[in-house]
Order: C-alpha cells, then sequence, then structure tokens
C-alpha cells in the first residue's frame, strides 16, 4: 500500500465515505471502499476486497450497535441472513483465488452495472 499524508486522507475520506452511506442506505463496503482503493490507492482487487471486509467488521459493529439501541435491528433476520453469510464468504475466498485480478474487477463491474439497472427500473 501507498504511504503518505496523501493517502491518510485519502483512507479516511474513503471511510467517510464508506460509514455515512453504509448507515443511510446500507452500503459502504463493496461498493464504495473496493472500487476506491483501487482507483484512487492502486490496490488490487483481492487486496481491496479483503480490506473492504475488514473495514466492514468495524463499520458494521459501530452501525449494527447504533441502530440496536434505537431497537431496529431485527435479531432473527440477523442470525438467519448472517450465519449463512459466513458460508458464503468462505465459498467466496475460494472462488476468488480462480480467478485473476483483471477478471475480478470485470466481474465486479458487470455485477455493480447489473445493480444499478435493476434498482432504476424498479
Amino acid at each position: 500500500m501507498p504511504t503518505g499524508k496523501r493517502t491518510l486522507l485519502a483512507l479516511g475520506g474513503i471511510g467517510i465515505a464508506s460509514g455515512f452511506l453504509s448507515a443511510l442506505f446500507g452500503v459502504g463496503g463493496g461498493i464504495v471502499v473496493v472500487p476506491l482503493l483501487v482507483l484512487l490507492l492502486g490496490f488490487d482487487s483481492r487486496a481491496a476486497t479483503a480490506t473492504s471486509l475488514a473495514v466492514i467488521l468495524i463499520t458494521a459493529l459501530a452501525g449494527a450497535t447504533s441502530f440496536a439501541l434505537l431497537e431496529h435491528v431485527d435479531w432473527d433476520a440477523a442470525a438467519l441472513v448472517g450465519l449463512p453469510a459466513l458460508v458464503g464468504s468462505v465459498a467466496g475466498v475460494r472462488l476468488q483465488r480462480l480467478v485473476t485480478s483483471r477478471e475480478l474487477t470485470l466481474l465486479f463491474a458487470v455485477f455493480l452495472v447489473a445493480v444499478a439497472v435493476v434498482l432504476v427500473l424498479e
């Protein structure tokens, strides 16, 4: 990872954007952090994805705690989505090792475009 004051400022800005969008829309890690780490800081897709997952851990803890204090968390639904997500996460890491970083970036871009189209048409 590049170092320096500019990098620290970029990482801080990415963090603020990610946290804000995560709390506002429920997105942040994959949709904000991964592309910005790749585009602004030159991370490869694997490092950006892994770093994003670590960011999500911190962000999710803060967000879930805040929403839990407001009694907005459906803990049953969280468990029913979260526990299978553990399996999906392990499978995703294994699959990611089978494709190149460039292929991973292209697959991610296609995914983002598909989500955008569905949201616009909805």
